[in-house]
This record gives structure tokens, C-alpha cells and sequence, in this order.
């Protein structure tokens, strides 16, 4: 049985390998496609490297020059970050500002005693008002915990309530609005009156509003000196009294106001401006003679005569000089009489506070003496209340009330319902942290780290490029060798690289380009004094390629070096020159068309541009290994047809042969038999 042989399945004639070997024969044309597409895919994916690198250098460049170039960036410095701190915009301009935080912007802040933990707050409709917004929880009843949760979340953004276990057995609830600003008041209503009333958080007011009748006294119109108003200096409407001026008034309370602690005085008001033209030209000083007057006598009227002597001419005289007043405004008192802030040219009125302990304990009128020439005071809504009062009722433990942020800018007060002050500079947000009665110095100037952070992340991209073309062109490991700060998994990267396109002229003269842009003079408001990147400490260092005279290499490749402490001293004494050198407009139509970053930038656009020239690069080689895989396909189709028919054909053959070989067995074993036969026969 060992004879046996199955075509296709066992073989004495070992066809099964020379139908390997023929096809491995005819596989070595598709293994050489094969690593022809593997080549093909590790250039297009160094082609990509090479692409996200111009796009890292451009990116860099981009934002060296321009709109959003860093060398706009402002950075505003506080002198004590403890009591302000600021931030600027491009827009703020360079400047140095004192500034006194008077008082801090606050807002109100109510507690109550001790509450037993056991305490619940019975259902109903609880609201609260801070400023224009409302907040209204209907609440179903419960712990005192979970009223001021329920409130808390309520009112996100207006109110907030909490908490806090003052002994083991009771609690205190605080509630608080979150806006600061005098104008956002927290107000209880409906419940939450009834509420605060029964907790002790609220009580009965204490103290009744005080004003000032303008109208009794515009009736009883008398100066400061306390004579009789003249007629015409004083204007009475329907939104405040007018004075004008040379003029004077006083406005006396209707009772002496006892001052207490929370309570303040109130008053409004805004100036008028003349120029010369709308002013009654001025009476010079000297004698008037007046006209001799008719007389009446039971019905008849008697003209009067002339004088019978010579009336001599009175002189022209001279108009009273311009003066500016601000120091119009006092209290008096029964102690005597004190200033109030000194005012401003206000266009419309403009609220003034003033806290009880910057007042005396008593008052008794307020005095507008208005010295000014040119100019009229309107003053208004004149009184002394407590603005805790909430109707009937106010805090009974306020540990914070609403107040304004003042500050005092430039010898000019200033008031905000916030912290935050971003309208009182241009470009300038001052963030106020506690009040100080020193004023705080606050300078704006250039941001240079981050100018200077911009101009390394163009170096280190610069480099990065400068480094993939070397390797890419080059066989030398020395270029990779050079690059100490690589770890190994870089090193590895740019070993499999080196030299892989090192026929590419393109690479090299890119190179060449750069070199020669980053070298290059480019014009600026320094003029000679700052024309090239070496100058601010950016340069090749190609110089000090000789040291010890040993030849240093990596210092001739081209790669770009920062001396800091040169570049920080140009930062710090002319940073406008130094964007300059990085873009500038030389022609005056806003488009930046010099510079280093300008040139680079227009360098490489046709290089990264939608089908420029890596894009167009790429896609070419793409379509060769879509055609390559396509043709690897095709054969690999071939192969197997072929192995097949080899398999066919030398299978039919093995079964000629084993034919072939039965045939001649049969014929031997006939032969011998008749051979047998005739031994047998007899004789």
C-alpha cells in the first residue's frame, strides 16, 4: 500500500514543492510591490510631518504679527494686590494710576439669634426682593436646614441662605443677597416679613426719614449769610433747586436730625455749564444814577424834571475774573459747620451718600454757596434715612449692608455698584479687594513675557523644521546625535527618517530660504538701531562655530539661539520696535507687509495652502498607493489563479503517470504470467 499515490494529496513526485517554489518564484515581483507601497506610506506620513511642522512655524509667525500680535498685550500692576488688582486690554493705554479704595461694594447680610434645631418653618409664600429681581419660593414647611437649602437653590444668583450650629443644640440662619450695590437692597415681603419678624432677624424701625422741603425753602429763599435770597439766583422745578451762579441758599431740616449709626444722608445733584455768550454781560462796579421818577397827585401825574447838575459818565469797569468752584457743599450742625465731598461736572444727577460716621451727630441744614462764574448746581432729593429700613422694619442683626464701591480717581470720587469696575478707564478692569486709606499705584504697561513666550515658540519651531529637514536630507547621525534634549522614542523616530528624502531639492532650498529670511535686515521705528533679529539676541550663533579650535558643528547647521538677557533689555526699553521687526505696515494701508514673521509667513503659505505644494504632494503619493494597492490586489488575484492552475496541471500530470505506471505493471505482470504458463505446460 505504500506504493499508493493520490493526486493532489500525496505526491512521489514532490510536486506539491515545485508548485511552491513556482509560486514563490512568481511572489517575488508582488513582495516588491508590496514594500514599494510600504515605502510609499512612510513617505506620505513624513511628507504629513513635515506639513504639521510648516503649520506649527506658520501658527507661530501668524501671531507674531497683526491684530492679535502679544506685543499689543497690556498687563495692568498693582501696587498692593492686597486692597486691588486689575487686568488690561489691548485697548488700555500705557499710564500710571493712583487710586484710594474708600469703600468696598458690600451686600446685605442678615442673621438671626440662636434658634432651637427643632424649629420649623410653617408652609406659605416666601419672597424676596434685591434690587429689580424677585425671588418667591412657595415653600411646604419644614426644617429651618431644609428651608434655607430649598431658598439657596431657588435663588441662584440673588439669594442665599445658610446655616450654622452655634452649639450642639441650636442654630443660626443667615440669608443673604448675592449682588452687591446700594441699589440691591434685600427686602422681605409676603411670609418672609413674618418670617424674619418671628426668628428675630427683622424688628421694628427705630427711626423715621428726615428731608428737606425744597419748596418751603424756595418760599423762605435765605443765602448762607442768612439774608434774603436775591431775586433771580434761585430756580425752583419739579426735579430739584437750581442756584445760580454767585448765588447761595440754605436748606434748612424740618428738626435737628440725631444721627445713628447705619443711617446716611442722601442728596442729589448736576451742574449746568455756560459759555460767555449765554451769561448777562457783567454790571461794572461804580455809582447809578437813576432816572428822576413821575409823581401823582389826585389823579394828575407830574413829570419829573431833570437833574438841574452835570451827571459825570461812570467807567466801564471790568468784568469779574472766571472761577471754579467744587467745594460748594456743608452740613451745619449745632456744633458748627462741616464740608461735604467736594462735587464734579455732572451732566445728570448724580447720587452722593454720606455715612453717619463721617457726619456730625446732629444736623440742621445743608448750605450750596456756588462761587462758580459760569456754571449752576441743581440739587435734589435732600434726606437722612437708614437704608436697612425696610418699610416698618429692619435688620436686627445685619452683619452686611448693601453699599456702593467708592473710590477715589484722580482726585475724583467714584462710586459702583460692583467690585468689578471695568467702565471707569478704557480697556481696564479693577477688581477692588478691601479699603485702604492709601492710594494704591496702578501702571499699565507691556505684557513682554507674553511677547517674549511668542518669540521662543517661534524659535522652537523654527528648530523643530530646521531639524526635520536636516535629518530627511542628510545620512549623517551626527544631525541626530547633536539633539541631546530627544528621548528615545524622538530618537527613534528621526533614526528611521534620516535620509529618507535626501534627493528632495524642494527640503534644501526651504532651508536655504529660511535662513536667509531670519537673517535679513527689515525696517523699523528704531531704524539702524534695530533692523535684525540678532540684535534683540536672536541669531544662529554661527560665530562661535570655532571654540578651543575644536569645530563645532551643531553651530553652522543654522539653527536659531536666544541670548534672554538681550532680548529682555529691548522687551523692556522698545518693544514697538522690536513688533516692528516682526511686522510692520511701510506703506500706510493697514496691511503689515514686512518683517520677519510677515516674510516666513508668506513663505510657506503656498507650501500649507489647500493644494499648494505638500497637499499636492500628498495626494500624488496617495494616489499611488491607491493605484499600487489596486495592482497589489490584481495580483495577488494572479497568484492564486496561478497556483491553482499549477496544482491543476500537475495533478492531471501525476495521474498520466501513475497511469502510465499501472499500464506498464499490468504489461510486466501479463508478460510473466504467459512466461509461467509456458514453463508449465508438459512435454
Amino acid at each position: 500500500m505504500s506504493d499508493i499515490s493520490i493526486p493532489g494529496v500525496s505526491s512521489k513526485y514532490n510536486t506539491t514543492k515545485l508548485v511552491d517554489d513556482l509560486v514563490a518564484a512568481e511572489r517575488i515581483k508582488l513582495t516588491r510591490m508590496e514594500e514599494d507601497a510600504t515605502s510609499l506610506e512612510v513617505t506620505i506620513s513624513t511628507w504629513r510631518q513635515v506639513n504639521r511642522d510648516f503649520g506649527d512655524l506658520q501658527r507661530s509667525v501668524k501671531s507674531l504679527y497683526g491684530f492679535e500680535n502679544p506685543f499689543s498685550e497690556k498687563i495692568a500692576t498693582s501696587s498692593n494686590e492686597k486692597i486691588l488688582t486689575a487686568l488690561a486690554k489691548r485697548t488700555a493705554l500705557f499710564d500710571t494710576y493712583s487710586i484710594t479704595v474708600k469703600q468696598i461694594a458690600t451686600s446685605d447680610r442678615f442673621i438671626t439669634p440662636s434658634l432651637d434645631r427643632s424649629f420649623r418653618v410653617e408652609a406659605g409664600n416666601y419672597t424676596f426682593h434685591v434690587g429689580d429681581e424677585t425671588v418667591s419660593l412657595r415653600y411646604r414647611g419644614g426644617s429651618i436646614d431644609d428651608f434655607a437649602r430649598r431658598l439657596s437653590v431657588k435663588g441662584e444668583g440673588l439669594v442665599r441662605a445658610t446655616t450654622v450650629r452655634d452649639t450642639p443644640d441650636t442654630q443660626v440662619l443667615m440669608i443673604e443677597a448675592i449682588p452687591t450695590g446700594a441699589s440691591n437692597r434685600l427686602i422681605f415681603d409676603d411670609d418672609a416679613r413674618s418670617l424674619g419678624l418671628q426668628i428675630g432677624m427683622m424688628q421694628e424701625a427705630r427711626t423715621q426719614e428726615r428731608k428737606v422741603s425744597l419748596n418751603t425753602a424756595y418760599e423762605n429763599a435765605l443765602t448762607s449769610a442768612g439774608t434774603t435770597a436775591p431775586e433771580g439766583s434761585l430756580e425752583l422745578s419739579e426735579e430739584g433747586m437750581l442756584v445760580r451762579p454767585q448765588s447761595s441758599v440754605r436748606l434748612p431740616f424740618d428738626t435737628v436730625v440725631e444721627m445713628e449709626d447705619g443711617m446716611v444722608l442722601e442728596y442729589m445733584y448736576r451742574t449746568v455749564e455756560y459759555d460767555e455768550n449765554e451769561l448777562a454781560p457783567a454790571v461794572p462796579p461804580g455809582p447809578a444814577w437813576p432816572d428822576v421818577p413821575d409823581g401823582v397827585f389826585q389823579g394828575i401825574v407830574v413829570k419829573g424834571a431833570p437833574n438841574s447838575f452835570d451827571i459825570p459818565a461812570g467807567g466801564e469797569g471790568t468784568p469779574p475774573e472766571k472761577a471754579d468752584d467744587w467745594d460748594v457743599l456743608r452740613i451745619e450742625a449745632t456744633s458748627g459747620t462741616f464740608n461735604l465731598p467736594p462735587i464734579s461736572s455732572q451732566k445728570d444727577f448724580k447720587v452722593v451718600q454720606v455715612d453717619a460716621a463721617r457726619l456730625p451727630d446732629d444736623l440742621t441744614a445743608i448750605v450750596l454757596e456756588n462761587g462758580n462764574t459760569h456754571r449752576s448746581i441743581e440739587i435734589a432729593g435732600i434726606r437722612v434715612f437708614d437704608p436697612n429700613r425696610q418699610g416698618n422694619i429692619e435688620p436686627a442683626n445685619p452683619i452686611g449692608t448693601a453699599g456702593d464701591a467708592i473710590i477715589e480717581f484722580r482726585g475724583i470720587e467714584a462710586r459702583r455698584h460692583t467690585n468689578s469696575i471695568d467702565d471707569l478707564v478704557d480697556g481696564l478692569t479693577i477688581n477692588l479687594k478691601r479699603p485702604s486709606s492709601e492710594p494704591v499705584d496702578l501702571s499699565i504697561d507691556p505684557d513682554t513675557e507674553t511677547a517674549k513666550d511668542g518669540i521662543i515658540k517661534f524659535v522652537y519651531n523654527y528648530n523643530q523644521l530646521l531639524t526635520r529637514i536636516l535629518v530627511l536630507t542628510s545620512d549623517d547621525p551626527g544631525v541626530i546625535d547633536e539633539l541631546e534634549y530627544l528621548n528615545d522614542d524622538e530618537r527613534q523616530d528621526l533614526e528611521d527618517q534620516l535620509g529618507s528624502l535626501r534627493g528632495d531639492i524642494s527640503l534644501n532650498q526651504m532651508k536655504n530660504r529660511l535662513q536667509s529670511i531670519v537673517s535679513n535686515p527689515y525696517p523699523t521705528r528704531a531704524e539702524a538701531d534695530l533692523a535684525l533679529l540678532a540684535q534683540i539676541g536672536v541669531s544662529t550663533n554661527a560665530s562661535s562655530g570655532n571654540s578651543g579650535g575644536a569645530l563645532n558643528f551643531s553651530k553652522l547647521r543654522g539653527y536659531l539661539e536666544i541670548d534672554e538677557d538681550k532680548l529682555d533689555t529691548y522687551m523692556e526699553s522698545n518693544i514697538d520696535a522690536v513688533k516692528d521687526l516682526f511686522g510692520k505696515d511701510t506703506s500706510g494701508d493697514l496691511i503689515i507687509d514686512s518683517g520677519v514673521a510677515q516674510a516666513i509667513d508668506k513663505y510657506l503659505t503656498p507650501y500649507t495652502q489647500t493644494g499648494g505644494f505638500v497637499s499636492t504632494r500628498i495626494a500624488r503619493i496617495d494616489s499611488q498607493i491607491d493605484s499600487m494597492e489596486d495592482d497589489i490586489s490584481d495580483y495577488e488575484e494572479h497568484l492564486e489563479d496561478y497556483e491553482a492552475d499549477l496544482k491543476r496541471q500537475y495533478g492531471m500530470m501525476e495521474a498520466t503517470l501513475n497511469q502510465l505506471e499501472n499500464s506498464s505493471r499490468e504489461l510486466d505482470n501479463f508478460s510473466r504470467q504467459q512466461s509461467s504458463d509456458r514453463r508449465e505446460e508438459p512435454t
